[in-house]
């Protein structure tokens, strides 16, 4: 039997003609498993079955089960190629469980993907409030603030996973996106030097409020499939995107937790953290023996700039 591996893959994506699909058999000598590159660069084994199964498994990391109906149909076991290792791995397994062992498709995948599931559980802990709400905001902004004026480039510029000073750095603009679910724009300055622009750049400080409630019409995986369908069909920026994520601690098995929180979009401002703005000064030095710094600011009440105004301010970026 054939083994899928990434020596084959790689193939498929060489061999793919463009704004086209590509599939070939998972085994020659198994005619119902195919294995492909569609034309978003995600990777799919199609395995025939007789009658669509009634239920199919929940998503894992970005696994995904689907059934294709036409004059066959298929359970479309898929994933981005950020998760290829993943997909070979759970399609390896399938295969032989329905070409050796003589299984069925459709109980088969959901099997192995519970047996994954189960065993990158605690690899992955799910999200706490506080970071659901930090990255939620950091998406709203990549997605609704950044995204239209910088373009997919933005997500190379994403710096929050890393944990540097501020959350996205271009050549001469650098953004800090802060987030609360108060009443009013107060926020937590974590770092001496959170508000201090780089030599030669600009910074702006995003504030966003939030409300969170069992009614909220937003949750993260709705932030992360916005962005993933403005990212289309641009590789790179999807593997920047998705590998960010992963650092953040985001997991696809989170749509299917009670953890996942849910929340309202209630407003948004943007300054230029200069002049006057609410800070310590660049040149505070703080006491002998005091290693960090962390104070609270209210936004409130400086006047915020306008769209125009941040989109010229973005295109430095």
């Amino acid at each position: 039997m054939s083994e899928i591996s990434p020596i084959r893959w790689t193939r498929l994506r060489e061999q793919r003609p463009l704004h086209e699909s590509i599939y070939e058999l998972a085994s020659d000598d198994f005619a119902n498993c195919l294995i492909g590159v569609t034309e978003d660069s995600r990777l799919h084994v199609l395995l025939a079955v007789e009658v669509a199964p009634q239920s199919l498994p929940p998503d894992l990391q970005s696994i995904q089960v689907r059934v294709v109906e036409g004059e066959q149909i298929w359970l479309d076991v898929s994933a981005r190629s950020h998760h290829e290792e993943l997909l070979t791995l759970i399609a390896n397994k399938v295969l032989y469980a329905i070409s050796t062992e003589g299984r069925d498709a459709a109980p088969s995948v959901e099997r192995i993907i519970d047996d994954m599931r189960a065993a990158l559980r605690p690899l992955v802990p799910d999200l706490g409030p506080s970071e659901q709400i930090g990255l939620f905001g950091e998406l709203w902004v990549l997605s609704n603030v950044l995204f239209p004026t910088v373009g997919s480039r933005i997500c190379q510029l994403w710096s929050g996973p890393d944990s540097e000073r501020h959350d996205f750095v271009g050549n001469g603009v650098h953004v800090e996106v802060k987030t609360t679910t108060r009443s009013e724009p107060k926020h937590e300055i974590s770092r001496l030097d959170q508000l201090r622009a780089p030599p030669g750049k600009r910074l702006l400080l995003v504030s966003v409020l939030l409300e969170r409630s069992l009614g909220g019409d937003q949750t993260l995986a709705d932030q992360v499939d916005q962005i993933r369908d403005k990212l289309g069909n641009d590789g790179r920026a999807v593997d920047e995107f998705e590998a960010r994520l992963a650092q953040l601690g985001w997991h696809e098995g989170l749509r299917q937790t009670g953890s996942l929180l849910r929340f309202t979009f209630r407003d948004i401002q943007v300054f230029e953290v200069t002049g006057l703005f609410p800070r310590l000064p660049d040149d505070y030095v703080p006491p002998l023996g005091v290693s960090g710094i962390r104070y609270s600011i209210n936004v409130g009440s400086l006047p915020s700039l306008g769209v125009a105004d941040v989109q010229r301010i973005l295109e430095l970026v």
